[in-house]
């Protein structure tokens, strides 16, 4: 055979080899086009309304079928057409034909949970679990436990905070997207306390301002402040567009009280007040909720604290005024409105300079503004006390009450309080326990102020042992600090206090240190605690510095000064800070910190001394 004659049947071979490979597939393709144009036959008489000629030709079209996504689309039809039994039986045997078929499987789960067949849907959904459908049986878990809740008469929130039920919100999430179920999963972290993997699943975009508004929750809890407010800013531009057309549950009001305590929590107080600011300068336009009044009122009046801070007694005193009038039984409204009635009714000692110039009948610019200075009637104060006192008979009133007679009262003596304290005490011991425990708190510090410190003690001691059970064969510190946890935060701060006094070194170091950092939960960064008071921050300081630990001691004073908004009390942090510089010789550092403390408070002497002793 020639080579020509052998090329020419090899050709011939390939040729037909390829006819034959391509033939199915045509065949395949010609097939898909036909079942495409007989469902869009189907369909055509399915809105023409001709059912029975639709059901016609869907029964000639199962005969015809090859594939799963085939099965799929004439049970669509079936379903569509109202023929349950029909589809489900189609279902069936697709199933025997294609049995590991995820789709097919999850057709049919859908299927039976839409017919409320929770039993068989339960035996299809299992074979789905950890699978792109895993949903489904998520559905089913969550129907089958809400009809056994509703049947054994079980509260339904304890019912789906169990363990078992957190995994099926995950995987219901994944394949959904629906925020809820996500939110599920987050609420049973922090129901458990474990606010940081809580925080965890906060996700990369929100669905609506309500949606950002909880995750910006979670990420406080958490401890991510930056996160909260992040989630706060979203929340907000989600709103824009949509006033008067849909209504949240999250507010103007709500998100900013939020943003404001997320500020705070980082030390910046500043920031804080500015994210306020948009409320407060707009009292009289604003809309506010029923539910949003206490949160408006606690913006109100970390202004006016800010305000009063900043010796910005005007202002200060317009938004308590606004205060106690909108809500007169506001209890911590009423206590500042009070306060700033002493305060501003007291006369300041004028020396002999300012004297002789009164008598000259000159007036300095200095002093006109103290002659004209905002004042509040005590009067006013008084009957405004009396008045939510009658209405509510609140212990932190009682208390407000009784220091301001104690403050006004020239005629009772520092044994007059003594005596009248301790009867107090006595005859509370049937009392309410709040009222109590606060008589406790006035007393202590009252009996601290006059250097009676061991009364003080002893009614502290008295205190602890008696709200707590103490083995008296053990060391009393040591059980004061692990009941920690137990006691109000002030209660913790004096145990410090006397700790320090009694020079009881690691006790004091271990009280001082929980107060600042540990109290408010978080552990991490060394965030310090929103509600632990300035001396206490500044207490542990001294202690750092008393063992040697200079940089511990300038970072607690450095977000001490961040989160305190008094002017004379941040001089005073950074006085300090200026003496650790200049005790390390880093008279650059010293100056600049005591320049700082003597402008912000031109009455701290001790930095102004400082200041000019280092400029030398």
């Amino acid at each position: 055979m020639s080579r020509k004659e052998l090329k020419k049947i090899i050709l011939t071979f390939i040729f037909f080899s390829l006819i034959l490979f391509c033939f199915p597939a045509c065949r395949m393709r010609a097939e898909q086009n036909s079942l495409t144009s007989q469902f869009d036959v189907i369909d055509a008489l399915v809105m023409q309304n001709q059912m029975q000629s639709a059901l016609k030709e869907l029964k000639k079209v199962e005969k015809r079928t090859y594939d799963s996504w085939t099965y799929i689309g004439i049970y669509k039809r079936y379903i569509t057409l109202g023929e349950s039994e029909k589809a489900e039986k189609l279902l069936k045997k697709s199933l025997k034909k294609n049995g590991g078929n995820l789709e097919l499987q999850a057709v049919y789960a859908a299927f039976l949970l839409r017919e409320g067949r929770l039993g068989d849907a339960g035996k299809v959904a299992e074979k789905l679990r950890g699978t792109k459908y895993a949903s489904l049986y998520s559905e089913y878990i969550l129907r089958d436990s809400a009809e056994k809740a509703a049947a054994s008469g079980d509260n339904a929130f304890t019912f789906y905070t169990r363990k078992e039920f957190y995994q099926i919100f995950l995987d219901a999430y994944k394949t959904s997207k629906n925020p809820v179920l996500l939110r599920n999963c987050a609420a049973f972290n922090l129901i458990n306390g474990d606010y940081n993997l809580a925080a965890s699943l906060n996700p990369a975009f929100f669905l609506d301002a309500d949606d950002a508004y909880f995750w910006a929750m979670v990420c406080y809890d958490a401890g991510q402040f930056y996160d909260s407010i992040d989630a706060i800013e979203e929340a907000r531009r989600l709103m824009t567009g949509y006033q008067g057309t849909v209504t949240f549950k999250t507010s103007p009001v709500l998100l900013t009280a939020l943003e404001s305590d997320s500020y705070m929590a980082v030390s910046e107080m500043e920031a804080a007040e500015n994210a306020r600011r948009g409320i407060v300068m707009n009292l009289d336009e604003l809309k506010v909720r029923k539910s949003d009044e206490e949160f408006l009122s606690n913006i109100i009046l970390n202004s006016a604290r800010w305000a009063q801070n900043q010796g910005m007694d005007d202002q200060n005193a317009d938004l308590l005024f606004y205060v106690v009038n909108r809500w007169p039984d506001n209890v911590p409204g009423l206590i500042l409105y009070a306060d700033f009635a002493y305060r501003s009714n007291l006369e300041r000692e004028e020396d002999t300079e300012i004297a002789a110039l009164r008598k000259a009948g000159i007036s300095t610019l200095e002093m006109e503004r103290y002659d004209n200075r905002r004042k509040i009637p005590m009067s006013d104060a008084l009957y405004r006390i009396d008045e939510a006192l009658r209405r509510t008979n609140d212990p932190y009133l009682n208390i407000a009450k009784l220091d301001l007679r104690y403050k006004t009262d020239s005629s009772i003596s520092e044994k007059d309080k003594n005596r009248d304290l301790w009867n107090m005490l006595e005859n509370s011991l049937n009392e309410d326990g709040e009222l109590k425990g606060l008589l406790v708190q006035y007393a202590l510090n009252f009996l601290l102020n006059t250097k009676q410190y061991d009364d003080a003690w002893k009614l502290f001691y008295d205190h602890v042992t008696d709200i707590s059970e103490y083995d008296s064969k053990r060391d009393f510190w040591e059980q004061f600090i692990d009941k920690a946890r137990g006691y109000d935060l002030s209660m913790m701060e004096f145990g410090a206090w006397f700790a320090a006094y009694y020079k009881m070194a690691d006790e004091a170091l271990r009280l001082h240190e929980y107060c600042v950092y540990e109290s408010a939960g978080l552990l991490e960064d060394g965030y310090i605690s929103q509600s632990v008071s300035t001396s206490t921050c500044l207490n542990l300081g001294s202690i750092y510095i008393s063992l040697g630990k200079k940089l511990k001691a300038l970072d607690l004073y450095g977000k001490t000064a961040g989160r305190e908004s008094s002017n004379a009390k941040r001089s005073e942090i950074l006085y300090r800070i200026a003496c650790i510089y200049a005790s390390d010789g880093d008279i650059k550092n010293a100056l600049r910190s005591a320049e700082y403390a003597a402008s912000l408070y031109p009455d701290n002497a001790r930095a102004s001394m400082l200041k000019d002793k280092l400029k030398w």
